[in-house]
């Protein structure tokens, strides 16, 4: 933001000193980023008036020039034409100094001596006209000292204006901070009343949700012509391109209130009614930037009864601009929500003055009174008249009221302030102040700061409106001493384990498109299916927050598989975003009882090509399962955790038959297996990837367990086999986990060595054999103890999951 210093002293009285009026802005909230001087270090040039012209004898394009400062006459020799007797004219007499320090003299030029020479707009650094010399306003002050005249030296201050402060993207908006933090008095224009008679405006609105307001104005009559000379100054200054009176009207009345104001040819209109809606298929516009522009189904259009006219609130159509030709005027001064425009303004790429407005929130209060400035300041400039229009205002938008604790304000901002004194800081600022009790005060904020919304908004503002450099420094009367939560501390021992076993973290950004949880083929009452769209997308491709983590880091694999790199084993500790249910904790969180989005924690797992790089004695080894159970083993481990239970699974996105299901004391922790070939090809990753997601908060909750060591017995072990009989479709999980129940807590290991299937067994059985190891430090095993282990194991197989042992 560009802010002409003169310009915002109309508003407000302004320190002095340039560095004082920084150091205000700066602590309260809008840094200045440099101050400039862009039309500074001009000085000896006069306003002149053209007494006569004529053409110099053997040159195609010199002209020799009489002209006056009503002292003088002087004769110059100038090579521009786009002037006659009469016209005034900036005349930069010898000894007179342009920008850059570019000092003026005499010159010989085919016979004639030029006393000087006629400035163009470019050189006095109003404007970017650099083909003929700038003409002045016939008022103009004949022998005027130009940059006295037109305040050339008047600077400039470079605001970086914060996403949350749009209010200070206009003059209106930082008067009334200045006067806030200096406590001098505002002088802001107020809407003032809506034309009445004449010519009305029927204005349709089909979607209030997103234009909440739509103001029109009709000024008949006007001539356009080029600004007045200060106004073209101003606007250069603030970062905008002069064009024509009325045009310069409209900018000019942004820059004032930051409402965005559009004018439209009125006789270029198909008749005067005017609606508001989204674009219809098929639809197209060419906008002012001559480019033909297919619009969307989502686009707002303002369009007249043959069609679209302007892409609401980003830019207008070509085929009613506003030309020389121009008469009648109609202005649009509407008000529509930030998303709307953004999201226009980004599948377009086109970003605007007007648009960048919008995005940062911009009250329907403010509507009026851009269309009063802009309606009046086109009479004044252009000499038309304003003969009607209409505001439609269907629903307007409600106040929030909040609470303040001011004793809660006072202990955490650490200001020594009461009620009544925090009250009047906000007052300051245009709040509505009620005190309830004692240390609670209503405060309502004012239209123009959509920003402030809660409690923590207006405890800021105390800070900020009393002075960050004003809060005492105190020392805590009490130390603290910062730790790690357990979960904390689990959570950075899977990452470091992980790391360690080969595995690489990847942080992608916790946005999706839409479209990936499709291509996953999830079940269609899978709770993962239900994205949580963003308000303001960056883009299409990150316009929901993920409900899993799988898409994010298969994006990952695409992207190192796309630069060559094949091997790829990735993983991922983050949130999910799932639709809130009440059950889950802190559902209810948000403001008014709003439902939160459950952020349960996941462990994501991907890899791709070779686990194992090949070396001079060896082949490299593809990642298969089992280097996902390993990983899984090795979080488990690190944990203290009780094995997994491993079962076969067939659930999307993962292969059938091969892939797992992980349980841990009967509940589900996730899964681990290979990529479905037909979702690794919407995903653009290799046909086989190993994918795994884990639930992690239930395996960090009591964070790292301690493990107990166990004494290795030095006495002689006994070993085993059983081979357990179960129906096809018991998971061996379920089978092994019998099988230790049954051999008690002398058993030291259980492996399955062998899968048999056969018709000895019976059509839908099968046989799996485990081998056994029993152990016990302080007692010699006998044939005896192995004799009643098996027993053991027999009746808890046959309890447990059906089976039977083969003797």
């Amino acid at each position: 933001m560009r802010v002409p210093v003169s310009w915002l002293s109309e508003y407000v009285d302004v320190p002095e000193s340039l560095d004082d009026l920084a150091d205000v802005l700066t602590l309260g909230g809008h840094e200045v980023e440099a101050v400039e001087r862009p039309t500074g270090g001009t000085s000896g040039v006069r306003v002149a008036e053209v007494i006569d012209v004529a053409r110099i004898a053997g040159s195609d394009k010199l002209h020799l020039v009489h002209v006056t400062d009503g002292e003088a006459t002087h004769e110059i020799v100038c090579g521009a034409s786009n002037y006659a007797p009469g016209d005034k004219v900036a005349a930069a007499l010898p000894g007179a100094t342009l920008r850059g320090q570019l000092e003026i003299g005499r010159r010989q030029l085919f016979g004639h001596t030029s006393n000087g020479m006629l400035a163009s707009a470019k050189e006095l650094g109003v404007g970017d006209d650099h083909a003929g010399i700038w003409v002045l306003d016939h008022d103009a002050p004949l022998g005027a000292d130009v940059a006295e005249w037109l305040d050339l030296d008047d600077a400039v201050l470079v605001l970086e204006v914060t996403p949350d402060r749009g209010y200070a993207l206009s003059l209106h908006g930082l008067a009334r901070d200045l006067a806030a933090l200096t406590g001098v008095d505002l002088r802001l224009p107020d809407a003032g009343a809506l034309p009445t008679g004449g010519d009305v405006v029927p204005v349709t609105i089909s979607d209030p949700d997103r234009c909440r307001r739509f103001d029109a104005r009709v000024i008949r009559g006007v001539h356009v012509s080029p600004s007045p000379a200060w106004l073209q100054r101003r606007l250069v200054a603030a970062g905008m391109r002069p064009v024509s009176n009325v045009v310069d009207a409209t900018n000019a009345a942004l820059l004032e209130t930051g409402n965005p104001v559009h004018a439209y040819d009125l006789a270029l209109l198909a008749g005067p009614a005017i609606e508001v809606r989204t674009a219809m298929a098929g639809e197209s516009l060419q906008t002012l930037d001559g480019v033909e522009r297919a619009l969307d189904s989502d686009d707002l259009l303002i369009c007249d009864a043959g069609g679209p006219v302007a892409l609401a609130g980003v830019m207008g159509g070509a085929a009613t601009e506003i030309g020389h030709g121009t008469t009648d005027v109609l202005l649009e001064v509407a008000n529509f929500t930030s998303r709307t425009v953004l999201r226009t303004a980004r599948r377009h790429q086109l970003h605007t003055e007007g648009s960048k407005r919008w995005e940062r929130q911009v009250p329907p209060e403010a509507a009026p009174v851009a269309a009063t400035r802009c309606a009046g300041l086109i009479a004044e400039l252009a000499g038309g008249v304003v003969t009607g229009g209409a505001d439609h205002f269907p629903t307007p938008v409600e106040r929030p009221v909040i609470r303040l604790r001011t004793d809660r304000a006072r202990a955490r901002l650490g200001l020594d302030l009461d009620a009544t004194a925090q009250g009047a800081l906000l007052e300051s600022i245009s709040c509505d102040v009620a005190p309830e009790t004692a240390d609670l005060l209503v405060v309502t904020p004012p239209a123009y700061r959509p920003d402030l919304v809660a409690e923590v908004d207006l405890q800021e503002e105390i800070v900020r409106l009393h002075g960050f450099d004003r809060v005492p420094a105190r020392v805590p009367s009490t130390g603290q001493v910062g730790g790690r939560s357990p979960a904390h501390e689990a959570r950075r021992a899977v990452r470091r384990v992980l790391a360690g076993g080969g595995w690489m973290e990847a942080m992608p950004y916790p946005f999706i498109a839409e479209s990936d949880v499709d291509l996953l083929g999830l079940p269609s009452g899978d709770r993962r299916n239900r994205t949580i769209a963003l308000v303001n997308p960056l883009s299409k491709q990150e316009a929901v927050l993920r409900t899993t983590l799988l898409p994010g880091l298969l994006r990952v694999v695409r992207r190192n598989v796309n630069r060559q790199l094949h091997d790829v084993a990735v993983f991922e500790v983050g949130h999910v975003f799932l639709p809130p249910t009440r059950d889950e904790p802190a559902a209810d969180g948000g403001p008014d009882g709003t439902l939160l989005p459950a952020e349960p924690q996941r462990l994501g797992l991907v890899a791709t090509g070779a686990f194992e790089a090949g070396r001079h004695d060896r082949p490299g080894r593809a990642s298969d399962v089992y280097d996902l159970l390993g990983a899984c083993e090795l979080v488990r481990e690190v944990l203290g955790l009780p094995a997994f239970e491993v079962a076969a699974t067939d659930e999307a996105p993962l292969h059938p038959g091969r892939a797992a299901r992980l349980r841990l004391d009967g509940v589900d922790i996730g899964v681990v297996g290979e990529l479905h070939p037909r979702v690794a090809g919407a995903f653009e990753v290799p046909a086989r990837t190993l994918v795994g997601e884990l639930r992690l908060d239930p395996l960090i909750a009591d964070g790292i367990r301690p493990r107990q060591a166990v004494v290795p017995s030095t006495l002689p072990p006994v070993g085993f086999d059983v081979a357990v009989v179960v129906d096809e479709s018991v998971p061996a999980a379920d089978v092994e986990a019998a099988v230790r129940a049954g051999a008690g807590r002398r058993l030291t290991s259980c492996t399955l060595f062998d899968e048999f299937r056969g018709d000895q067994l019976g059509e839908g059985r099968k046989s799996l054999a485990y081998r056994l190891r029993l152990s016990d430090p302080e007692t010699q095993l006998r044939d005896t103890d192995e004799a009643v282990a098996i027993e053991a194991v027999a009746r808890a197989v046959a309890e447990r999951v059906g089976g039977r042992l083969r003797r």
